[in-house]
């Protein structure tokens, strides 16, 4: 049974800060999903094009269902680097129930030293590099903002974590500065508090106030930025050192891909996002889209389509049209409702070309032998009403990752056993085995069913071995980042309004 929050604070103690671990500057965002994407875009736009910041910077997020390969090549177009924390968790295990979780989880495992954390949904008014030499910030090397509303006494989180009761400021963490080398061991409490999601959030508002927690109870108030922020509209507005506009947090008014957006205070700025907004709506449907396994024939399939790259295209009633199936997935020019997606199967020994719309499957076409294509399936036109069911047909519906199988048919061919057991290959085929584990979770199933093809018993038993091994590892780094339907309200009369 998992310990509770009081067991696991009595039981902690921290380790010392990893030397050869990290080093330099950069920044972190946490961005999974279609709408803290968009938000992610619009900010990255900003730091990379309109203050030209040069510092890396990493986007974290929680598996495929939450970034795809197409999203992915997005953002390396802008030099940033994207992290799957389920890949992390492999090696650096942490319970991590969701994206307020990932936070302090992402600021501690990035490669820097020094980090500036941005939500995904905040939009820098001014060149944000300057901070890091803030005194304020390079005393103790953690620099908190402040929120608009008071932690009070009658809080229970006060009792929850065993420290004494007080009336204490709130802190809004959608922008910080660490130094890890200093703050070790405050982030190392603040990933712990956050592991206790279903304990700590139901009396705190998510992560922002553990890091205040994990400071105080390692027996120092953390330093602060001297103002409140204040409104701008439907959000919040921080400030830096001197009391000026340093940021907008857009609590209220995420970005949307499609349909208006609430302006800034800056109208140069609004320009800026709203052209990063539409620059991205011409290159991105909206959606996290993760094609279906390919055998070797539809890989062959896959690539003279991507080679030939436009196609003539006739509806049944409707005039031809241009056609543009790009590599990522995504349907370039000519692309409408029905066909923003396309992806390249086989079914029952032949070739399925499928396109899908933002929420499922919605065309087959099947390949004729003269290498074009005819329609295979009925698909009516009008309104659209999306049921359950035909939700289900989209290939990541159920969380779905990438697969094994085009490594296990390379590593595991008859050919590499015919010579009998080898006990040294066996020892780096099972190392090889460990490592492909952390990034596909299907590895065990295609091991274990590659063992009726292998003769040699000795072989066979110690594949049969390493695939129960890898079942267990793949099930307990899976588990760590399960979502869990973790409180999202708190109780609000323990805030104080700041008068």
């Amino acid at each position: 049974m998992p310990l509770s929050l009081k067991q696991s604070l009595r039981e902690w103690s921290p380790s010392p800060y990893p030397e050869d671990r990290f080093e330099g500057r950069g920044i972190v965002i946490c961005a999974g999903g279609p709408r803290y994407f968009t938000c992610a875009w619009v900010l990255l736009t900003l730091l990379r094009r309109h203050y030209r910041s040069d510092l890396p910077i990493q986007v974290w997020h929680l598996g495929k269902r939450e970034m795809s390969d197409e999203m992915g090549l997005l953002l390396a177009e802008m030099n940033v680097e994207v992290i799957d924390a389920e890949t992390v968790v492999a090696d650096h295990p942490a319970r991590i129930a969701g994206g307020w979780p990932l936070k302090p989880y992402a600021i501690m495992h990035s490669r820097f030293r020094e980090v500036l954390y941005l939500d995904a949904d905040t939009v820098p008014l001014v060149d944000l590099r300057p901070l890091f030499e803030w005194d304020l910030y390079r005393t103790h090397g953690l620099l908190l903002w402040p929120d608009a509303h008071d932690l009070n006494a009658a809080n229970p989180v006060w009792k929850d974590v065993g420290l004494a009761p007080r009336d204490c400021i709130s802190i809004e963490a959608s922008i910080l500065l660490a130094d890890k080398r200093q703050a070790w061991d405050v982030l190392q409490l603040t990933v712990l508090l956050n592991k206790h999601v279903e304990e700590i959030y139901s009396s705190v508002y998510g992560d922002k106030d553990t890091f205040l927690l994990a400071a105080l109870l390692r027996g120092r108030m953390p330093d602060l930025v001297p103002h409140r922020p204040f409104r701008f509209d439907v959000d919040f507005v921080q400030r830096d050192r001197n009391g000026e506009p340093l940021l907008v947090h857009r609590t209220g008014s995420k970005w949307k891909l499609t349909g208006p957006n609430r302006p800034l205070p800056s109208p140069e700025l609004t320009q800026v996002c709203e052209q990063a907004v539409a620059d991205l709506g011409n290159r991105w449907s909206g959606a996290v889209f993760n094609p279906p396994e390919r055998s070797p024939k539809a890989q062959v399939e896959w690539q003279r389509l991507v080679g030939a790259r436009f196609f003539s295209y006739e509806p049944p009633g409707t005039r031809a049209r241009r056609l543009e199936l790009l590599p990522t997935g995504r349907v370039g020019e000519g692309r409408a409702g029905l066909e923003q997606h396309w992806a390249v199967v086989e079914r029952d020994d032949r070739i399925v070309l499928q396109f899908y719309s933002l929420s499922r499957l919605t065309l087959e076409f099947a390949r004729c032998e003269d290498g074009s294509w005819v329609g295979d399936n009925t698909e009516s036109l009008g309104a659209r009403l999306v049921a359950e069911n035909a939700h289900s047909t989209w290939p990541d519906a159920a969380g779905g990752a990438a697969s094994a199988v085009g490594w296990i048919n390379l590593l595991l061919d008859d050919q590499a056993f015919a010579a009998g057991f080898d006990a040294e290959k066996a020892t780096r085929l099972r190392a090889a085995l460990n490592l492909l584990n952390e990034r596909f979770n299907d590895l065990p199933e295609r091991v274990a069913a590659r063992l009726t093809t292998i003769g040699d018993q000795a072989w066979r038993q110690m594949l049969a071995e390493t695939a129960a091994a890898l079942a267990a590892a793949r099930d307990k780094r899976i588990a760590l980042t399960a979502p869990t339907d973790y409180p999202r309200t708190f109780h609000r009369n323990y805030y104080d309004p700041v008068p």
